[in-house]
C-alpha cells in the first residue's frame, strides 16, 4: 500500500528529541544489541505504536489492551501489563523487543527474514504474516491500517538519517 504517512519528518524529530531528552535511547540501544536488531527499528516501532510515549493505549470497551512505549498487548503478556507503570520505560522497551524477537524467530523458522514482515508480525502476529506470505499476499494485509510493516520501515529510514546526521531536523 502506498498511502501517504500520517506523520512528518518533524514528528519523528520531535519523537527522537523526546526519547533523547528523557534518557530512553540507551534502553533501545541495549535491547537492540541483546536481541540483534537495529536501534532505529525499535525506535520506529515505538514511534508507530505510541509516538514515542510510555503510555497505556488501545482502549477498547473501557479496557486498555496495550502497555508501554512499544504497546505490549495484554493478550500477549497479561502479567507484564498488570504490573506496568509509566516509569517502566526500560522494562517496556525490553519486553516489547523480546516479543518482537519471538515474532522474528517464528518467521525465520519458515525462512521469512523480511524486515517488513517482522514488523508486521509485531502488530498482527507471526501466523497471520506467514499465512499472507504463503498465499502470495502482502505481509501487511492483516495489520492495522494495512500498512504497519511498510510504515515502520519508512520511520526507521528517517530515524537512521537523523541519528547519522545525514538529514537535518525539520
Amino acid at each position: 500500500m502506498n498511502a501517504m504517512p500520517n506523520w512528518t519528518q518533524a514528528d519523528i524529530v520531535n519523537q527522537l528529541n523526546r526519547a533523547t531528552s528523557s534518557g530512553w535511547i540507551p534502553f533501545f540501544e541495549s535491547a537492540a544489541r541483546a536481541n540483534n536488531f537495529d536501534t532505529e527499528f525499535l525506535l520506529a516501532i515505538a514511534s508507530r505504536e505510541t509516538n514515542m510515549q510510555n503510555i497505556k493505549g488501545d482502549l477498547q470497551s473501557g479496557t486498555y489492551h496495550g502497555f508501554g512505549i512499544m504497546q505490549v498487548d495484554v493478550g500477549t503478556d497479561p502479567e507484564f501489563c498488570a504490573q506496568w507503570t509509566p516509569d517502566q520505560v526500560s522494562g517496556s522497551v525490553d519486553r516489547g523487543t523480546k516479543i518482537l524477537a519471538g515474532k522474528r524467530d517464528s518467521l525465520a523458522a519458515k525462512n521469512i527474514m523480511d524486515p517488513k514482515a517482522i514488523a508486521a508480525a509485531y502488530n498482527t502476529g507471526a501466523s497471520n504474516v506467514i499465512h499472507s506470505i504463503q498465499a502470495g499476499q502482502d505481509p501487511d494485509r492483516t495489520t492495522t491500517g494495512h500498512d504497519y510493516g511498510a510504515d515502520v520501515l519508512a520511520r526507521k529510514a528517517v530515524f537512521i538519517s537523523l541519528r547519522s546526521g545525514t538529514v537535518g531536523p525539520s
